[in-house]
């Protein structure tokens, strides 16, 4: 299931996509229209008024027109968009891209303006085949058409204006963000959660591969944990959601419980496990919070480079930070169970288990806010806003995300030691790391 979902949430996402669909309904359209107007129906299935029938001398015209309007529309938009992708790449981060392109409004713009022409050249082909002094409906459903492509055409330019404006672009990063935050806070909730325990029982484990190169996308734990019934085994993996792994490079261990597993059994066992483990040539925002995260930092990082110099966007992409961090401040570091089975007649035997790694708060402020502090250090209020953020992260904390917290405020604290900074500066700097302290 998590399979096909999969597939289907990438098939959406791509360009061609709605395009395709589209132009399917479009050739569907014009095959019942000109159905229609060859009389195939005959007159007992429904009559359309003749207020909306043409001559076939003034459809030609009207049809022609609806055909340059569209190809008008479609080249018109096509440049529109590339200039925002040029922007995107020069001003933002290429990584932005991705998040236009996908956008509904555009890929569905594309599809109206793309299946509009196709309809009318459908339509056009069958001119011919009409009797002398016919009236046809064709042209008046290409009017009607291209209205609707009118009403997209003008959502698609409201939604180039809106996008690229910073503060809009980083509403839409932190909508991507949440969702996935949300989703993985309540993937996890009411599970266990294991701390240095764990460590043990994975370095007795045997150690396994994917097999192949790639970003670490999502595991279907619903399949790991028949697995490890099936072949009564403990399951580690290592690698959390975002993270690149090679062929190589270790993802996890097993441990059996009981009778060790044949070499026949392993092969099946391992080549089972791998097909439920999803390896993607680039990071998407489905499961991975960690990406939409990145996205903000390098908009920040941009708007400091010298070229730019647009210290507020900075700002505003550490309160976007903030707020983001915030929501997963007050969870553990560890390994989730999540699944086991209890076997109240063999109390000897532990439970058998699928852990997966937690996320590491610590490591996740230091990658979000280390390069905005390296960065931004020369600008005052810069410093000033990230340590805004950290009083905000820190409004959720735990104890141990807590003293990460400070930890890495020391850090901000040596970065801004050796840049020499006015009296007047160092003490709008102290009052918020009294205000983070207290």
């Amino acid at each position: 299931m998590i399979r096909v979902e999969g597939f289907f949430h990438r098939l959406k996402g791509k360009v061609w996509f709605y395009p395709s669909v589209f132009s399917f309904l479009a050739v569907l359209l014009a095959i019942i229209v000109i159905a229609y107007d060859l009389n195939y129906f005959g007159d007992s299935v429904f009559e359309i008024p003749s207020m909306f029938l043409t001559s076939i001398d003034f459809g030609k015209e009207m049809l022609g027109i609806v055909a340059g309007a569209f190809i008008t529309i479609t080249t018109f938009t096509f440049s529109t968009t590339m200039v925002v992708l040029t922007m995107y790449t020069s001003q933002y981060t290429p990584r932005v891209i991705q998040n236009f392109l996908s956008q509904k409004v555009t890929l569905q713009s594309f599809a109206v303006f793309v299946s509009g022409f196709l309809y009318t050249m459908i339509a056009f082909l069958f001119l011919s085949n009409y009797e002398e002094g016919s009236e046809i409906v064709s042209a008046t459903v290409g009017i009607i058409y291209i209205l609707v492509g009118l009403v997209f055409f003008f959502r698609f330019i409201n939604s180039v204006v809106s996008y690229i404006q910073a503060s809009n672009l980083l509403a839409r990063l932190k909508n991507n963000g949440d969702e996935s935050i949300n989703n993985y806070k309540e993937s996890i909730k009411g599970k266990e959660l294991l701390g240095e325990n764990a460590l043990e029982k994975i370095d007795q484990g045997t150690s396994f591969c994917i097999g192949k190169d790639g970003y670490f996308q999502k595991i279907d734990f619903e399949e790991m944990i028949k697995i490890a019934k099936e072949y009564n085994l403990e399951l580690f993996f290592q690698k959390f959601t975002g993270q690149f792994v090679t062929e190589k490079r270790k993802i996890g261990t097993y441990r059996e419980i009981g009778q060790p597993l044949t070499k026949e059994q392993e092969e099946k066992m391992l080549k089972e496990i791998r097909q439920n483990i999803f390896i993607g040539k680039e990071r998407t925002e489905v499961q991975d919070f960690g990406y939409s995260i990145q996205k903000v930092v390098e908009v920040g990082m941009r708007a400091l480079s010298p070229g730019i110099n647009d210290p507020n966007t900075a700002i505003q992409c550490t309160q976007i930070l903030s707020l983001m961090l915030r929501e997963l401040s007050e969870l553990s570091k560890g390994y989730l169970v999540m699944g086991k089975e209890e076997d109240n007649e063999k109390i000897h035997i532990d439970p058998v288990m699928v852990c997966a790694e937690a996320m590491d708060f610590e490591i996740l402020l230091t990658n979000s806010l280390q390069q905005l502090v390296h960065y931004g250090t020369k600008d005052v209020m810069v410093m000033k806003g990230i340590i805004k953020a950290l009083q905000g992260i820190n409004e959720n904390a735990n104890e141990d995300n807590h003293r990460a917290i400070m930890k890495f405020s020391q850090y901000v604290m040596r970065k801004i030691e050796k840049e020499a900074y006015d009296e007047a500066e160092l003490k709008v700097i102290q009052k918020e790391m009294w205000e983070l302290k207290g």
